[in-house]
């Protein structure tokens, strides 16, 4: 018959103090989750280059200065859409919405890679110009960006109707924000995060 010697007290305590440390950090990753669901725009702090907070209007802001690497602008190229003659009233309000497409396609984009992945804003660019944009320019960004957006320049309201059409003809952009403090000038910039897939 084989005798099991009892545990040391040490070591049951240890045991338990180590539970429950695990059970703790079981909860504060929980909570992390929940809170990174609820928050989708939320930052990931590890990679941060510059801090990004939402004022109390919902504003994105940059606290610090975004370095920003620009190449030589792009030629711009511009497709305007065809409307026929409306024959119908059914077709009338598809022409007023073709040439509301065709007026937020005049807009110009800049188009700015935040990824490690190179020429990925040149990629998008030919993209962006084959749907019928004008892209002024293109360049790099090191910021600590959630997810690929398009800001927009909010004094004037052009710029949000563009903004949203091209989010709704190119759905790899995952958002429409108001522009913050730090970003290049212009009507619409684009940046493209890992999650950017054509």
């Amino acid at each position: 018959m084989s005798h099991i010697a009892p545990e040391r007290p040490a070591k049951r305590r240890f045991d338990r103090i180590a539970g429950s440390l695990l059970a703790l950090i079981g909860i504060a990753a929980a909570a992390v989750a929940i809170v990174a669901l609820h928050h989708p725009n939320g930052r990931s702090v590890a990679a941060a280059k510059q801090s990004i907070v939402t004022d109390s209007a919902g504003n994105e802001v940059a606290t610090d200065s975004v370095p920003v690497t620009t190449t030589t602008p792009a030629t711009p190229t511009t497709a305007s859409l065809s409307a026929s003659s409306p024959s119908t009233s059914g077709s009338a309000s598809s022409s007023a919405g073709s040439t509301t497409l065709t007026n937020s396609k005049s807009i110009p984009l800049v188009v700015l890679n935040n990824t490690t992945q190179t020429g990925l804003a040149q990629t998008a660019r030919s993209r962006f110009v084959s749907g019928g944009w004008t892209v002024s320019s293109v360049g790099n960004l090191t910021n600590n960006i959630a997810s690929t957006v398009v800001y927009y320049d909010p004094s004037d309201p052009a710029n949000e109707a563009a903004a949203k059409a091209l989010q709704g003809q190119f759905p790899a952009i995952k958002r429409v924000k108001e522009k913050f403090d730090g970003l290049p000038s212009g009507p619409l910039i684009v940046v493209l995060t890992p999650d950017y897939t054509s």
